[in-house]
């Protein structure tokens, strides 16, 4: 290495307390390149053996379909670290999830020469305090021995991420993505001085017909994992509406991923209307996708908490191939100040619509007092409730919204990059409603070190406000959820595969039963 190049330290601290902590960096050369060094793919890992440098190459092999993907990502196992560089101007970018401020350094790194660089990240806000604790619900990470399950946890722990629901799925009739473990039995890690949770779980997949669904939770696989040809190489069954149920009958919770948009005609307001579901997952891959079908079925008067989820290996790179999306999009869930933290009452929190969504901004809200899932009912002449809301982030932000029944009800502007935005007013309802915070932003690519602009977007699940015991209608959004339910019974019966009338009829019994839902809404 004489003469080209300089060895590096590495230190991430808490800027408060001094301790050492995980962290992900990146190192880009005077170039604008990124800079990874040579993998030491040393098999071994476990509680008391980790490199200090964990690279691609060493979980390349956990990654399925995506194993080929541009992913160049550095996560330092304890927060320390040495290792070659090139010897030259070089930038340091560190981060650590959404509630510490992210880091850049320029520094020299002379030949044959040594470099310390000591870095103290400060908290954007400290949300476990007030009982606020988050996860990522959507990640497909292979774990076939112990080994894995160690290289994921420590994956989380420089993520500032405490749980994945870690979920098995199938393509072309072939499993991706197995999990040694199902649940969260044994897969508790307590690494330095946090704990991370590593759950399995699965998604129900057909891209033939209905979408793809979530299964939180569970105890064991759900079969046959997908369904229809392109997915499942079978028929279109069982339906999700059953694959619900199973979840329930495991303990689980059941949801809808990718805001029930990435087939023509999902199904979701079918088991919506069925009262199969307990979320929607809206926040992903740089977008907020509630606006199609989560805010129409809250409309229709159903509670369905709003999660996120990063989909990670898939879309790793959406920021940049040194940025991966493991824990961009997160499930904040509130269990309560000085609660303990544990996979069942984070499942139990996002049941009862304690959640707000995010990609990196933080969203807290109160409606006459009460949080997220809460109900507040209004008796006599009272129309009016005090919304109190407060975003913060660690990089600018545009607005705030207040959003009830769907609609913009009150707006703070960011002035300029604001990274507080507070709300506090007062709202006269004129019936009974949902509402709910949301909050957006944007990041250049300069400010973050990334390749992609980085849309920010947080929202929570709804506090549920009914004047005089009234239900939650907005009868133009039950018109559209029933005749979207006539559209897809058409489009099932033509291109549904099933093995036996018996399974074609329990399809049409769940339509049936799924617009008669919507269409009593209109009659009342």
């Amino acid at each position: 290495m004489a003469g080209k190049w300089s060895m590096l330290h590495v230190t991430v601290r808490d800027a408060l307390t001094k301790t050492v902590m995980p962290a992900r960096i990146h190192i880009k050369r005077a170039d604008g390149a990124c800079f990874l060094p040579t993998a030491e793919t040393e098999r071994r890992f476990d509680a008391g053996h980790v490199p200090q440098v964990i690279l691609p190459e060493h979980f390349r092999h956990s990654l399925h379909l995506c194993r080929q993907g541009d992913i160049r990502s550095m996560h330092l196992s304890t927060g320390e670290a040495t290792f070659p560089v090139p010897a030259e101007r070089l930038t340091l970018w560190v981060a650590r999830g959404h509630e510490h401020r992210a880091v850049r350094r320029t520094f020299a790194a002379k030949p044959d020469g040594a470099v310390h660089v000591d870095v103290a990240l400060d908290r954007v806000e400290h949300l476990r305090k007030s009982g606020w604790h988050s996860g990522d619900m959507h990640v497909h990470f292979t774990r076939t021995t112990v080994a894995d399950d160690y290289i994921l946890a420590y994956l989380l722990a420089a993520e500032d991420l405490p749980a994945v629901n870690n979920m098995v799925y199938k393509e072309a009739g072939k499993v991706e993505a197995p999990q040694r473990k199902m649940g969260h039995a044994g897969t508790h890690y307590q690494l330095h001085h946090d704990h991370q949770i590593v759950a399995g779980g699965e998604e129900f997949r057909d891209n033939d017909l209905y979408g793809h669904m979530i299964s939180a939770g569970i105890s064991k696989v759900i079969e046959p994992i997908s369904v229809g040809w392109q997915l499942g190489r079978r028929e279109d069954y069982p339906l999700f509406s059953q694959v619900c149920d199973w979840t329930h009958d495991q303990g689980g919770i059941a949801g809808w991923a990718h805001g029930g948009i990435v087939r023509m005609h999902e199904s979701l307001p079918v088991e919506a209307a069925l009262r199969k579901l307990d979320f929607v997952e809206s926040i992903q891959f740089n977008w907020f996708t509630g606006f199609y079908f989560w805010y129409r079925l809250l409309n229709c008067g159903l509670r369905l908490a709003v999660t996120g989820g990063s989909d990670f290996p898939f879309g790793a790179d959406v920021l940049a191939p040194w940025y991966p999306n493991l824990g961009l999009d997160r499930t904040y869930v509130n269990l309560g100040a000085g609660k303990a933290f544990t996979y069942d009452a984070y499942m139990n929190g996002i049941r009862r619509g304690r959640t707000f969504a995010s990609n990196g901004p933080l969203l807290l809200l109160t409606v006459n007092g009460k949080g997220p899932g809460a109900a507040v009912r209004l008796d006599g002449g009272v129309r009016d409730v005090k919304v109190f809301a407060r975003a913060v982030c660690q990089h600018p932000l545009d607005r705030m919204e207040v959003v009830v029944n769907g609609a913009v009800e009150h707006v703070v502007d960011g002035r300029g990059g604001q990274r507080e935005i507070v709300c506090e007013t007062r709202l006269r309802l004129r019936e009974s409603s949902w509402v709910a915070a949301r909050v957006r932003g944007h990041v250049t690519p300069g400010a973050y070190g990334g390749v992609a602009p980085w849309n920010l977007h947080a929202h929570t699940s709804p506090v549920y406000v009914h004047r005089g015991g009234r239900p939650i209608l907005q009868r133009a959004d039950a018109t559209a959820m029933a005749d979207y339910v006539r559209l897809i019974r058409e489009v099932y019966r033509r291109g549904g595969t099933f093995k036996n009338e018996r399974q074609r009829r329990a399809l049409s019994a769940n339509l049936a039963k799924a617009e008669a839902f919507y269409e009593r809404l209109l009659k009342r």
